[in-house]
């Protein structure tokens, strides 16, 4: 009897999954700041608050049914009703000099994806598209530098294609702004969430807001986009030349592994499976 259990223990063990830094990947997804964790932050307006989810009292839009659809992952709803890109500057400068906001700064320093979903409101006070265009490029940058000299790393900027609203001047000048989103998407600064997709008949009686039908669509375009199209951005910045399952950048900044070598410590385990990869 004890040569049997000794002999099942010796398979268990065979089987059991090794301890891992869970870096490039956490529940399936990438681990874009190799924290172990996957957060996402999202920025935006009302939309993204979600005012006119009416199966969830005026709250949680696409952002909460994301949230319940991505096992694993951290998704944070920054939405503010009204919220331009003025005012997002204004209140990015205010979390990261530490005068208020602390819990958007907080949020930021740990994300590994930030979606910014506004301008919409920018049509009735600040201008033209291009302008709402540029201050979306300011708030991106912003966030990349404030964020990597605080922490040592940026996470991935996101800018989304809006929704349509279907009201007035309003679509149109929506319009002219998505297609500058659009002609400005790149590998650097990606602005491929196409939220446009989304039917303007989801939208409820006031023409701008989605109705809960329309919140189930936008968050299949948010999560599909972060299952299929994220880590496709996630390769572009990131790289693993020994195969080892940790980021090349961070091997020696955070793990003391060799980028070069897939078992730093010789032990037969991959760095990345090694629950101590370094060399004694």
């Amino acid at each position: 009897m004890k040569r049997w259990l000794l002999a099942l223990s010796a398979f268990a063990a065979a089987f059991t999954p090794v301890a891992s830094h869970a870096c490039p990947l956490v529940n399936g997804h990438p681990d874009f700041n190799c924290d172990g964790k996957i957060n996402i932050v999202v920025l935006g307006d009302s939309l993204v608050s979600g005012y006119g989810d009416t199966d969830n009292d005026n709250h949680g839009g696409y952002v909460l049914r994301a949230q319940n659809k991505l096992d694993g992952v951290s998704v944070e709803n920054f939405g503010v009703p009204g919220l331009n890109t003025v005012d997002l500057l204004l209140r990015l400068k205010k979390a990261f000099s530490g005068r208020s906001n602390k819990s958007l700064a907080d949020a930021l320093y740990e994300a590994d994806l930030v979606v910014l979903d506004l301008g919409r409101n920018d049509r009735w006070f600040f201008g033209v598209p291009r302008q709402t265009q540029r201050r979306l490029q300011k708030a991106a940058a912003m966030i990349l530098k404030d964020v990597s000299d605080k922490v040592g790393e940026a996470p991935l900027v996101v800018t989304a294609v809006l929704m349509l609203p279907n009201r007035g001047s309003q679509g149109p000048w929506v319009l002219a702004l998505n297609q500058l989103l659009e002609a400005s998407d790149s590998s650097e600064h990606p602005s491929d969430l196409r939220f446009d997709y989304v039917s303007k008949r989801l939208l409820s009686s006031d023409q701008i807001h989605p109705t809960p039908q329309g919140y189930r669509a936008l968050s299949e375009v948010f999560v599909r986009y972060v299952n299929k199209t994220y880590p496709k951005h996630v390769r572009s910045f990131r790289t693993d030349a020994d195969k080892d399952g940790l980021y090349d950048q961070f091997e020696q900044s955070r793990f003391q592994t060799d980028p070069t070598n897939p078992d730093t410590d010789g032990d037969s385990l991959l760095d990345g499976e090694d629950p101590e990869p370094l060399i004694p």
